[in-house]
């Protein structure tokens, strides 16, 4: 004798187990991450002064607390970074949506006028091939928003690091221009004293009071590009535009890194990179996809089930359906979504191609930028310490034996202060080629560990 619901239990084993192989079918394609043929060593070769790649907090190769300081401001005030905390968020809950099966239901107490009453459970579900690669997408974009915020992150300390560094080139110009104001009217004082005792001539006078008026008429732009440099660096920090508050400390000294060690090869960029492992996960995402456009053209099965009972006495009563649906009339429509969709899969690869491209020439460029910017400061550093010397010698051969003129101390003049600007520049470009070349290297920011290359919180179901 077959027990009562006996049969409903059968067809729903049926339908449950027909709609596991079906939504077990290969029918989307597999994933494998792309790769790309790259140089095992970058064109520089000879040691830079880098700090090793362990070291995640690379800008604190400067030794700068007040640039330390400015960062992890910005890393939890940046508003950039918080839009890129937020899509996360808004990632995670979507995939968090996408990872639940497609169940609904609903639950239901009726009274009638006569009093009676009862509770009502209806489910239904639907069974489709289409769901394992719904939920990889939806993982994959996951992943892609962790990356973004990774490379926010990687963008505003960069960006805020080459702020600062022309804020200390800045103030460091402008002390030199305060330097050679103090020179200079030294310079004046001793040709006015030369001229009353008849030594030196009026024009020697007048060119040396158009040099002195000369400097004081750099300093009010070099005075307002530091307003805005502050500026700048309040906007990155997520403040209003404004010098106070920033704590800037002492001015005038120009950050430069020091240390050394390895930068490692081009293949490292791939797993380093943020913008290059999100190119990836986009790729991941529209293969997904791709495998979503294909299920789609297969049957889905339904299920449906509904139980009511009395809320006191009598008899309950309970109801199974199921049904497939076949795609048949819309199959056109649905085969031109596997070709668009296609089509997106090679253009995400073509963007992840060219994202590792990018990299690896910003990486390159850094690196030969640094080389160059290094020899030069070195070589200016010289300079402007001998254009002092000869200032220095200058002055006492004009003032002691005559042997030298006006023009010959006032060119000297010129030639430091050009000297001092160039070293100024010099420092500048070692800093920021530096900057410039751990952005381009993308290592871990410092603030965390980077999400894995193919991380995904869901399981693929």
């Amino acid at each position: 004798m077959k027990k009562p619901g006996a049969g409903r239990a059968r067809a729903f084993l049926l339908v449950v187990s027909t709609g596991s192989i079906l939504a077990g079918c290969s029918v989307f394609p597999d994933y494998d991450a792309p790769q790309m043929r790259l140089s095992d060593r970058y064109s520089i070769l000879q040691p830079i002064a880098v700090s090793s790649r362990a070291d995640t907090a690379w800008w604190r190769a400067f030794h700068d607390s007040t640039l330390d300081g400015l960062i992890e401001r910005a890393a939890g005030q940046n508003l950039t970074i918080a839009q890129a905390r937020a899509r996360v968020r808004e990632a995670e809950a979507l995939a968090r949506r996408a990872g639940l099966s497609d169940i609904g239901g609903s639950a239901d107490i009726s009274v009638s006028r006569e009093g009676r009453g009862s509770v009502g459970l209806a489910l239904e579900a639907i069974l489709s091939p289409g769901r394992r690669p719904e939920v990889a997408a939806a993982a994959a974009r996951l992943d892609v928003a962790r990356n973004a915020e990774t490379d926010a992150r990687r963008l505003v300390v960069g960006e805020l690091a080459l702020a600062y560094a022309d804020l200390r080139y800045s103030q460091a110009l402008l002390s030199y221009r305060h330097q050679d104001l103090r020179s200079r009217r030294r310079t004046l004082n001793d040709i006015t004293a030369q001229f009353e005792a008849q030594v030196a001539t009026r024009l020697d006078a007048v060119r040396a009071q158009a040099l002195l008026a000369q400097t004081e008429a750099l300093i009010p732009q070099t005075e307002a590009q530091i307003a805005i440099l502050e500026s700048r660096i309040a906007t990155l920090l997520g403040e209003p535009a404004g010098r106070a508050g920033l704590h800037l400390g002492p001015t005038g000294v120009q950050p430069l890194p020091q240390g050394g060690g390895d930068i490692g090869v081009p293949a490292d960029l791939l797993r380093a990179r943020p913008d290059v492992r999100q190119a990836e996960r986009l790729y991941a995402a529209a293969v997904s996809d791709l495998g979503a456009a294909e299920a789609a053209r297969w049957p889905r099965l339904s299920l449906s089930g509904l139980i009511r009972a009395p809320l006191a006495g009598g008899s309950s009563t309970d109801r199974l359906d199921f049904g497939v649906a076949i795609p048949i009339f819309s199959q056109p429509a649905l085969a031109a979504e596997v070709d668009a969709a296609e089509a997106r899969v090679e253009q995400a690869l073509i963007a992840w191609k060219s994202a590792v491209l990018t990299a690896v020439d910003e990486v390159e460029s850094a690196l030969l930028a640094l080389d160059a910017s290094r020899r030069t400061a070195a070589a200016s550093s010289r300079v402007a310490q001998l254009n002092q010397e000869a200032l220095d010698l200058s002055r006492q051969l004009f003032l002691g034996s005559g042997e030298t003129t006006v023009l010959d101390v006032l060119d000297r003049e010129r030639s430091l202060s050009d000297a001092r600007v160039v070293l100024a520049q010099a420092q500048r470009d070692v800093a920021r080629d530096y900057i410039r070349l751990y952005t381009a290297l993308g290592l871990e920011d410092g603030f965390g560990a980077p999400p894995d290359f193919q991380a995904s919180a869901l399981p693929v179901k």
